[in-house]
């Protein structure tokens, strides 16, 4: 018993490096958007197939390990917070997707304005005649669809908000140790018990999604819940990352073949993407929902296995980087439309074009979050917590859902 509280307790450095890949690879994904066949704020003149399968493929299973590592920070927040975890959850969620909306989000919208709907005047201009249109949309009576509208890519942080505290009664259960995992950790020891977590999932896509097909409406988002769950399941007992651990081929096997088999289908005719986004009920619906939720959950198993495995040690990079996830996340997507607005309107080459707008967006993400660190208003907006007086960083797990800063 004292050996399995001692290693829930441990620092585990492979979530924090998880986590960087995973806000990472949105710097990349966004980078390349420009220049597939999807829509998007901003696309270059030409576009090519190899970004198409590059959408594709990310996009299968990005989000969901983003939800996952989500659900590892969000044991050691509540574990950390106790009573206080909620208005810290405000703190660090709602508020930065408040201040975002209003000032990090309308660039975007101003440069799709004028690529897509012919505007010309000034940004005061835009202004002007932007709040009106934007609350002027007509998203039902979904609330989810408003997050995704108003905050375009930062609909992450009230998904996350509102997630955690409609599960939070079972988030305390878990946590005090009211609910057996014995016959999970049982089940998933068998050659492919492991799959029996993935199963809710295809059966939530199966019936949701022809009814809620929207990105981020009530499909994606109770398909969401359930990495999250699963990375506070798994940091509530080590016997689950050892079995997941054993596992990684498997995973990697699996998702290579339904990957494979995804973009085989998709690249063939192009109603199968379509069909994918927006389903109808069908066979084919069934078809393509068991694949894409193996793909989801094999992927972001094999590099939480990969990593507990591999990348389980420290770093003098590992602290500073996840202290930076939440401002960087926030700024980078505004930062990549508005250079790349700029850049897919010169001759370059389409790679050359990519390349130079990820190399400038990173770093003046960088630059502006030195900027954001040293002043306490603009560190509250963005969902950092104060700046401690002496500069100690503690060596310390992370306690946020989102980033750690101590």
């Amino acid at each position: 018993m004292n050996s399995q509280i001692k290693s829930i307790n441990e620092r585990k450095h492979y979530i924090d490096w998880l986590r960087i890949l995973a806000f990472g690879l949105l710097f990349l994904f966004h980078s390349w958007r420009p220049f597939d066949h999807f829509p998007w704020h901003i696309k270059n003149e030409g576009q090519n197939f190899i970004f198409d399968l590059l959408t594709m493929f990310t996009h299968g299973w990005r989000m969901f390990l983003i939800f996952l590592v989500s659900g590892a920070g969000t044991w050691f927040a509540m574990r950390s917070r106790n009573k206080a975890f909620v208005m810290d959850r405000v703190k660090r969620l709602i508020i930065p997707f408040l201040f975002g909306i209003i000032l990090i989000i309308p660039p975007q919208r101003f440069y799709e304005w004028i690529m897509f709907h012919d505007f010309a005047g000034s940004y005061f201009d835009f202004l002007l005649a932007y709040p009106s249109q934007q609350l002027g949309a007509n998203m039902g009576s979904s609330l989810l669809l408003w997050f995704g509208h108003l905050g375009t890519h930062i609909w992450y942080l009230p998904f996350l908000f509102v997630m955690t505290v409609i599960i939070l009664p079972l988030l305390h259960k878990i946590q005090k140790g009211k609910i057996s995992f014995t016959w999970l950790k049982r089940m998933m020891q068998s050659n492919y018990g492991v799959f029996i977590l993935v199963l809710p999932m295809i059966v939530v896509r199966i019936i949701l999604k022809p009814i809620y097909s929207e990105y981020t409406d009530w499909a994606d988002f109770v398909i969401y819940i359930f990495p999250f769950l699963y990375g506070f399941i798994f940091m509530s007992d080590s016997e689950f990352i050892k079995i997941i651990k054993k596992k990684m081929y498997l995973f990697l096997i699996v998702g290579v073949i339904c990957s494979i088999y995804f973009l085989y289908t998709g690249s063939q005719n192009p109603q199968n993407v379509q069909e994918y986004l927006h389903p109808s009920f069908s066979l084919y619906h069934i078809q393509i929902s068991i694949v894409s939720m193996l793909i989801a959950y094999s992927w972001i198993l094999f590099f939480l296995a990969f990593f507990a495995r591999k990348m389980n040690f420290s770093h003098s990079i590992l602290i500073p980087a996840n202290i930076s996830i939440l401002p960087v996340y926030i700024l980078h997507q505004t930062l990549i439309i508005v250079i790349g607005f700029y850049v897919v309107d010169t001759n370059l080459n389409m790679f050359l074009k990519f390349l130079i707008i990820t190399l400038t967006a990173i770093p003046a993400a960088i630059i502006l979050y030195k900027v954001i660190q040293i002043n306490g208003v603009l560190r509250f907006l963005f969902g950092l917590k104060k700046k401690p007086k002496k500069a100690v960083i503690q060596d310390k797990q992370v306690e946020s859902a989102m980033a750690f800063d101590k």
